[in-house]
């Protein structure tokens, strides 16, 4: 058999209102590498699939304590991107080399995605989704619920105010793993897609 490589390259981006800012700051940081790797070169990684558990961490800082704005909430959400430009399929993976002119090329929706932290805070619970099928699709992760904050301190689902993981470890820490299940009909190759985290303060 030959060898199926997926490079599943993470980037995160960082976008916040510089006009009108109901915060006094808004960070986040992934103390993680950036890459993420699967290797499927054994049946048994084909039916089974791998799972990269941990595999990115992303830490949210929000500041309020100066202005104490009650609309300073925070969006934090995922969206992806496979290099449309390179003339790839919006709904597959980029292919980077091709071991074989067999096969089908892995879709996008092949990756399942789960974020947790000890709160359960995302709004996608702690079960891994499939909800990026297409290039730019997005999901988001914490959202600004209507214009309605809800508090650090309450450790239950969309916490969206001011908080930092510093303070509110269990609800501004988010741990990300990873699931990939190719099944036996994919072409070998190296693939590849990227993965943008961006924060967002409501305006």
């Amino acid at each position: 058999m030959k060898k199926f490589y997926l490079l599943f390259t993470l980037v995160y981006s960082f976008l916040i209102n510089l006009k009108a800012q109901h915060c006094d700051a808004v960070s986040v940081s992934m103390p993680t590498v950036s890459n993420v790797d699967f290797t499927f070169d054994t049946f048994a990684k084909y039916i089974g699939g791998i799972t990269q558990n941990g595999a990115t961490l992303i830490r949210v800082n929000v500041s309020n304590s100066i202005n104490f704005d009650p609309d300073c909430r925070w969006r934090l959400s995922v969206i992806v991107d496979n290099n449309p430009l390179a003339g790839t399929p919006p709904n597959e993976w980029e292919t980077l080399t091709n071991y074989t002119s067999s096969g089908t090329p892995p879709q996008i929706d092949a990756l399942e995605i789960r974020i947790r932290n000890a709160c359960n805070t995302p709004l996608t619970g702690a079960a891994f989704v499939n909800l990026l099928s297409n290039h730019a699709d997005a999901f988001d992760i914490i959202d600004f619920n209507g214009g309605v904050t809800i508090p650090a301190g309450s450790c239950i689902t969309n916490v969206n105010g001011p908080g930092s993981y510093l303070t509110n470890y269990n609800e501004y820490n988010f741990t990300i793993d990873y699931r990939i299940t190719p099944g036996l009909s994919l072409r070998s190759g190296i693939y590849q897609i990227s993965l943008k985290f961006l924060i967002i303060e409501e305006l």
